[in-house]
């Protein structure tokens, strides 16, 4: 975790030859990259980054078939961000199910090239007295980068997650390592464990971590391992609704939970931010993806 009291200054919006701004899926806005070192795509809807390939690869990000572009409803796969609050928040009072930033639309503040041969994109939503900054770096490593300030007369407390839907071979088959010996709060079967070894999904999951360090999910089907690395996060949270979960969805099609499986980098719960007037607090993420 990082705070401070500077916002910084945003650039004014120009497209570099490897961006384009326009209408996606149900008409939404959505800025398409396509460029030497990976290519991707964000909504403005909820900052939501639905598409990231790096140079030469496959596909990485998982979002649904059915998911729905109606600029009301948070769009179901992708990058999601959970803020102010996660789940019902550290409390368990809040209503709206992972905060409000995840359907609200944004503003899209710049677009540049990198030296690295992609592309930074900017976005900026305020609300409820929090600004947030969102910084996305499409290149051969996804870098996500959020910073929240409040910028009200009192007090307030945040939480934030970026929720990366990771696109999978098959998820019962797929190993995640990095976790071994850390607690973890089991949201299917209830109560804290501590994981043994490597895990391996075998049924819905739902588990919240205190894990700081890079996790690895090596997928045997697609010949690949993805590295998710937190930034300032204090937890990772595991999620697959399985076959019988899945039914659950309107905007996920019954035959879709093999394919993904959640990996989430998290400032969460008992490491939630009482940011006081002026005050920021910044998190994010980087994910690569290796060959077997």
């Amino acid at each position: 975790m990082s705070t401070s009291d500077d916002t910084g200054g945003a650039a004014s919006l120009h497209l570099p030859r490897t961006a384009a701004l326009g209408p996606g899926r149900g008409g939404q806005q959505r800025l398409l990259v396509d460029a030497p070192a990976g290519s991707g795509e964000i909504y403005l809807q909820g900052a939501t980054l639905t598409s990231w390939r790096p140079r030469a690869g496959k596909e990485a990000i998982f979002t649904s078939r059915q998911a729905v572009f109606d600029g009301v409803r948070a769009i179901r796969g992708g990058v999601p961000i959970c803020s102010p609050w996660f789940g019902s928040g550290p409390q368990g009072d809040r209503v709206a199910k992972h905060g409000w930033v995840r359907a609200m639309a944004w503003t899209l503040r710049s677009v540049e090239a990198t030296a690295q041969a992609g592309v930074r994109a900017l976005l900026s939503l305020e609300h409820e007295n929090l600004a947030f900054l969102y910084e996305v770096v499409i290149e051969e490593t996804l870098r996500l980068s959020l910073s929240v300030r409040n910028t009200g007369p009192a007090p307030q407390e945040v939480e934030a997650a970026l929720h990366h839907y990771l696109a999978v071979g098959d998820v019962t088959a797929v190993r995640i390592d990095g976790l071994d010996g850390q607690t973890y709060l089991d949201m299917v079967h209830g109560g804290a464990h501590e994981q043994a070894g490597t895990l391996q999904l075998s049924g819905p999951t739902d588990r919240i971590y205190t894990a700081e360090q890079p996790l690895v999910v090596t997928d045997p089907a697609a010949g690949r391992r993805i590295v998710v690395s937190g930034v300032d996060a204090s937890h990772a949270v595991v999620w697959n609704p399985w076959s019988q979960g899945s039914k659950g969805y309107v905007d996920l099609a019954e035959d879709e939970w093999p394919t993904f499986v959640c990996v989430e980098s998290a400032l969460i719960r008992e490491r939630a931010v009482m940011l006081k007037p002026g005050q920021s607090v910044s998190m994010g993420s980087q994910i690569r993806v290796e060959p077997l």
